[in-house]
């Protein structure tokens, strides 16, 4: 037993109360737990993040140029509001999506109006498979997660057990694939 600090909910956590990895990684800020637990993201699985953004045109620093309503409020160019950073928003500063339903509350946003990172990453469009964990490692170093060295590990296993069953099986007489496949589509056929 590592005798490593936990919240009431079981997640790993630093000093300051922040969701980290087993390596100590922040995962989530403390400030965007609720009741200790961290945002539920799974409703969010295929998030597309132009969802959530209005149309406008960026500057060369990569900052949304918008323009403001007769109240002073940020706008797109179809006048729909936005905070600082792009994202549709209602009028308590709540990222919106493009039907207007509440993506992300205003309390999870960081000091500059920006959504969590894992969902501006990209990961939850393009790796729907992976866990958790093996998301957050990658958003927090951006280098391969231990998933990459066990996948290899894998991989290196496969190839020796078909080496293996090959030297066990020798030469029987059969040289077609299909007779070297022990499943094969013909075995479905009425």
């Amino acid at each position: 037993m590592l005798g490593r600090k936990v919240n009431s909910r079981g997640y790993l956590v630093d000093e300051f109360g922040n969701v980290v990895d087993k390596d100590g990684r922040e995962i989530f800020e403390h400030k965007h737990l609720e009741s200790e637990e961290i945002p539920k993201i799974f409703p969010f699985t295929k998030f597309n993040i132009k969802n959530v953004l209005g149309d406008f045109e960026m500057d060369p620093l990569g900052n949304p140029i918008l323009d403001r309503d007769a109240n002073g409020n940020s706008i797109d160019r179809d006048g729909k509001r936005c905070n600082s950073k792009g994202y549709l928003i209602d009028g308590d500063g709540h990222v919106i999506n493009k039907y207007g339903r509440t993506m992300f509350d205003k309390k999870l946003l960081d000091n500059e109006g920006d959504i969590p990172k894992v969902f501006r990453t990209g990961l939850l469009k393009s790796d729907t498979a992976s866990s958790l964990s093996r998301l957050m490692s990658e958003i927090g170093k951006n280098q391969p997660s231990e998933f990459d060295d066990e996948e290899q590990r894998i991989q290196e296993e496969l190839a020796e057990n078909i080496i293996r069953r090959k030297k066990k099986r020798g030469n029987s007489g059969n040289t077609s694939v299909d007779s070297m496949m022990e499943d094969t589509p013909a075995n479905y056929n009425a």
